[in-house]
């Protein structure tokens, strides 16, 4: 993913009240929707509440296409046993091989043949100056991205959506996938069972 700035209105508030509307939806309703599981392997030390909320708005991304995430972190998987879906590993640039000898400035690259996806947080944290979004929501953002690249064949872009080349920076709506796309990630999970 790299970056693209366009112009946007809406605020924290209405992700926030997003995000309520969200958990305020009953067991029943998301029990039946498919779950995968994503390890966060948080490298660069992203603290609780910025990583929980950029987990809540990648969660966000994949509920608009009926897809729950369960996510984990590295203790939990090994002590409870529990083999993840998907592993987002969470680290700088300035020690990845893959991103140095790139020729763009991605904020994440994405691994399909280990199920394993690179978030670039020192990348991420440097768009600060230029957006008036909040860290976490960006990252949030990116870790959908890169997800998407993880259920989808090649490319994996679309015109629009959350799988643009380009990451929004500056509104504060939350994208998720193209129809086409959408029922090509569905495919691909309902096939990990």
């Amino acid at each position: 993913m790299v970056i693209r700035r366009t112009a946007g209105a809406a605020g924290a508030a209405i992700l926030l009240a997003f995000s309520a509307g969200i958990q305020a939806a009953s067991s029943t309703a998301t029990a039946d929707l498919p779950v995968i599981v994503v390890r966060v392997d948080n490298l660069v030390g992203v603290l609780p509440g910025d990583l929980q909320f950029a987990e809540q708005r990648a969660s966000e991304v994949f509920a608009q296409i009926g897809v729950q995430i369960r996510w984990i972190d590295v203790e939990e998987s090994f002590s409870q046993h529990v083999l993840p879906s998907f592993t987002v590993v969470l680290e700088n640039a300035e020690v990845t091989r893959e991103a140095r000898s790139r020729s763009v400035e991605p904020l994440g690259f994405a691994r399909p043949s280990v199920r394993r996806a690179y978030v670039l947080c020192d990348r991420i944290a440097a768009l600060k100056v230029t957006t008036p979004r909040t860290i976490p929501s960006l990252l949030g953002d990116v870790i959908a991205h890169e997800l998407g690249h993880l259920l989808l064949p090649l490319p994996g872009h679309s015109a629009d959506g959350i799988m643009r080349p380009g990451l929004e920076t500056k509104s504060w709506y939350v994208n998720t996938f193209t129809k086409p796309q959408a029922r090509e990630v569905l495919s691909r999970i309902r096939a990990l069972d």
